[in-house]
């Protein structure tokens, strides 16, 4: 098992002239895994004279100058919780949108999902920015007040303890507007993308020979190389609203192989066929586990402090049985410690997770499950307002 856990995703808000509904030939979800022929470590970023070329006002970060405690007092605080678990609700419903219907081990990030709707949203009025904020479930005053901390959340460094990467082991989570030659944007709504959503703005002619390769290397580039989406941009688009997340973190602070099981077992895959495996040994100290009627779920932390958490369907039940927006915003608290078999001792539960190696891929257009979710005017002809960007007709 690779001591490296590392997700990559690409997620696209097209906007076309003269409709909003004119990606169905680019992928809105692209995350193309089959390259792994060179090792991000040993990857060297592609076309950045043209990148640098075609940008014309980088991110702005806000942050810079400010202590992180002074960052973290506001994201300990009430009210970023309370949109962090919103976040949360999104996610959770987002993966089973996109998912149920995926084939195969399924790889999507609904954080990459809120932020391309959140860019979206900004940039749309009336109507079209309700549906975007209802079906991500915030209002416009939340996502103001709050997406800036979200996005410096999501570009940390993950080097803690003897897991010194030199900052390989991260997080990033890079927003960028990319817009046709001759559009007029407006400065206000270029100003909150650059600033609380930290978003590059280049300005191309999309109709030129390396406008996809320029993009795609840009993609490569914030991945090292783990995304290279085959572009083709549709003449019709004038405005790209992109988002891009990598995530690379360990197990231990060693970054040492989760140990394998001494036998085989038995493993049941969703196709109900049986796979003879040896399975992987999870930490059992900080693992807590939960048993309910229809599953049992196990949860921990990588080196890096993020979640993980593994759902497995009780018999009698299948996967479609608990891959479903209830489960996954269950509330039913672990169970760590027994105080009802002896009233003198609390007997403390540890708990390990066996699991096989897996690896898990999706390249898939995702409108069908956003427009599932309430948005509809962003992607219905002559419906969309984007007029908080752009006076475009859309």
């Amino acid at each position: 098992m690779k001591t490296i856990s590392a997700a990559v995703l690409s997620a696209m808000m097209l906007v076309a002239f003269p409709s909003c509904d004119k990606d169905d030939d680019n992928n809105d979800n692209n995350n193309d895994g089959s390259d792994y022929r060179t090792s991000p470590d040993d990857y060297k970023p592609q076309d950045e004279a043209a990148i640098s070329k075609a940008m014309i006002a980088p991110k702005v970060n806000t942050f810079q100058n400010v202590y992180y405690y002074d960052v973290m007092n506001y994201v300990w605080d009430k009210q970023f919780q309370d949109f962090a678990s919103k976040v949360s609700k999104f996610s959770n419903n987002a993966s089973v949108a996109i998912g149920t219907n995926a084939q195969g081990n399924t790889a999507v990030s609904p954080l990459s999902v809120f932020m391309a709707l959140a860019m979206a949203a900004e940039s749309a009025n009336g109507d079209t920015r309700q549906e975007i904020l209802d079906a991500m479930g915030v209002t416009y005053e939340e996502l103001n007040a709050n997406i800036r901390y979200l996005c410096y959340l999501c570009n940390q460094v993950f080097d803690r303890g003897a897991a010194n990467s030199g900052g390989r082991n991260r997080i990033k989570c890079v927003n960028s507007l990319w817009v046709q030659n001759g559009v007029e944007v407006k400065d206000e709504g270029v100003a909150q993308l650059t600033a609380n959503y930290f978003a590059d703005l280049f300005n191309m002619d999309f109709e030129g020979s390396d406008v996809n390769q320029i993009i795609k290397s840009y993609i490569s580039n914030e991945t090292n190389g783990l995304i290279k989406p085959n572009l083709e941009l549709n003449p019709d688009i004038f405005i790209v609203l992109m988002n891009v997340v990598y995530l690379r973190d360990i197990w231990n602070e060693y970054g040492e192989n989760l140990p394998l099981t001494d036998t085989k077992f038995d493993f049941v895959n969703y196709d109900r066929s049986t796979l003879s495996t040896y399975l992987l040994k999870a930490s059992y100290r900080g693992g807590k586990a939960v048993d309910t009627e229809k599953f049992s779920k196990f949860y921990t932390q990588t080196n890096g402090g993020l979640s993980l958490t593994f759902f497995v369907p009780n018999d009698g039940y299948t996967l479609d049985d608990i891959y479903t927006s209830d489960v996954l915003n269950d509330q039913t608290p672990y169970v760590t410690v027994d105080t009802t078999s002896d009233p003198e001792v609390n007997y403390r539960f540890f708990t390990r997770c066996l699991f096989p190696e897996f690896k898990a891929s999706f390249d898939d257009d995702i409108k069908g499950a956003i427009k599932k979710m309430g948005v509809n005017k962003f992607f219905k002809l002559s419906d969309c307002d984007f007029s908080n960007l752009t006076d475009a007709t859309v």
